[in-house]
């Protein structure tokens, strides 16, 4: 299982398991996240959730990724 922390609406936040969630739909400013029979709405685009889901951080446009790897 791997899981990653987002926030939720409202406010808060939800540990969630990524190898659960089937899809992400655009919902008002945020997002849907289907997680199997369940879903959990999250102020996050669909863009900016694929950056927290892959490490990075919400708003990274890719050109100074570091992939959730600080840099010194």
């Amino acid at each position: 299982m791997r899981f990653v922390q987002i926030e939720i609406l409202p406010q808060g936040k939800a540990l969630v398991d990524i190898d659960k969630l089937t899809h992400a739909v655009p919902e008002g400013d945020g997002s849907r996240l289907f997680l199997g029979a369940q879903h959990i709405d999250v102020p996050h685009s669909l863009a900016e959730l694929e950056n927290v889901l892959a490490g990075r951080e919400r708003n990274d446009d890719g050109a100074n990724s570091t992939a959730g790897f600080g840099v010194r």
